[in-house]
C-alpha cells in the first residue's frame, strides 16, 4: 500500500511537471510572435507612406548609414495585436539584428498606427550619444505633434533627422532643467528609488525574454546597455548582424 501511494504521488508530480512545461512553452510561443520579413531601412507595413515618401526616407537613411555605419530602421504596423509596445519594438530590433555586425550601432523607430504608439529603441553603441532622455524629447516634441495630425512622413522624417543630430552630439533640447541644489538626503532618496525601480523593471524584462529596464521610466526610459542582443533566428526574417538591444530608448503614445 505504501509503495502504491508513493507511485501515485510520483505520477501526480510528473503530470504536474508536464503540464507546467506545456504552459510555459505555450506562454513563450505567445510572447515570441514572428515579425514580417525585412524590406529595407523603411518598413511601412501599415501602408501610411506614399511610394515617393518611402523612397525619400530610405534614401536619407541609406546615405546616413553609408557615411556613419549606423543603421536607423523605421517600422510601421497597423496595430500591436495585443502585444506590449516595448516588447513589439524589441521584436524588430533584436530579431532583425538591426545595426552593423559586432558594432551594435542600431536605432529602431516603431509606430503602431491604430494603437497610436511610438517607440524609439537604441542599441549599446548608440545609447551614449542618443540618450534615453533625448529619445523621449524627440518623441514628445518633434514626432508626436505631427503624428496627431496624421502627418506620418513628416513625423518620421523629422524624427530620424533629430536622431541623426543627437548621434552627432548636435541635438539641442528645448527643455528647461532645474539646476537648483537639493538637500543631500533628497538626492540619496532619489538614487535609492531609481535603483529600486530599475531592479523591478529589470526583473520584468528578464521574465519576458528581454534584458534591460523594461518599457520606460519618466518618459525617457532607462535602458540596459552591456549585453549583446544577437541576430534573428531561423524563420524570424531579417537583416541579421547587429544587436545589443537591452531596452534603451523610450515609449509613448500620441
Amino acid at each position: 500500500m505504501k509503495f502504491q501511494g508513493i507511485k501515485t504521488i510520483l505520477a501526480i508530480l510528473l503530470f504536474g511537471s508536464v503540464c507546467s512545461q506545456a504552459m510555459a512553452q505555450s506562454e513563450e510561443d505567445i510572447a515570441r510572435k514572428p515579425v514580417p520579413k525585412y524590406r529595407g531601412l523603411v518598413n511601412d507595413f501599415a501602408g501610411v507612406l506614399a511610394n515617393e515618401e518611402t523612397a525619400a526616407l530610405e534614401k536619407s537613411l541609406r546615405s546616413y548609414e553609408d557615411s556613419t555605419s549606423t543603421q536607423i530602421v523605421v517600422v510601421t504596423e497597423t496595430s500591436l495585436n495585443g502585444r506590449d509596445q516595448f516588447d513589439r519594438s524589441m521584436d524588430f530590433a533584436r530579431l532583425w539584428g538591426v545595426g552593423q555586425k559586432d558594432k551594435n550601432n542600431g536605432v529602431v523607430i516603431y509606430l503602431a498606427i491604430e494603437d497610436r504608439k511610438l517607440s524609439i529603441r537604441t542599441a549599446n553603441a548608440t545609447q551614449g550619444a542618443l540618450t534615453d532622455g533625448e529619445t523621449g524629447e524627440i518623441r514628445r516634441k518633434i514626432m508626436q505633434p505631427l503624428l496627431k495630425q496624421g502627418r506620418y512622413f513628416e513625423a518620421l522624417d523629422s524624427g530620424t533627422r533629430a536622431v541623426m543630430l543627437a548621434l552627432a552630439g548636435e541635438f539641442k533640447s528645448n527643455g528647461k532643467h532645474n539646476n537648483s541644489d537639493a538637500p543631500g538626503w533628497v538626492m540619496i532618496a532619489v538614487v535609492l528609488l531609481i535603483i529600486l525601480v530599475m531592479s523591478v523593471f529589470s526583473s520584468r524584462g528578464r521574465n519576458r525574454g528581454y534584458g534591460g529596464m523594461g518599457p520606460y521610466f519618466w518618459g525617457g526610459g532607462f535602458g540596459g546597455g552591456f549585453g549583446s542582443g544577437g541576430s534573428s533566428g531561423s524563420g524570424w526574417g531579417g537583416m541579421g548582424g547587429g544587436g545589443g538591444f537591452d531596452g534603451g530608448g523610450s515609449d509613448g503614445g500620441w
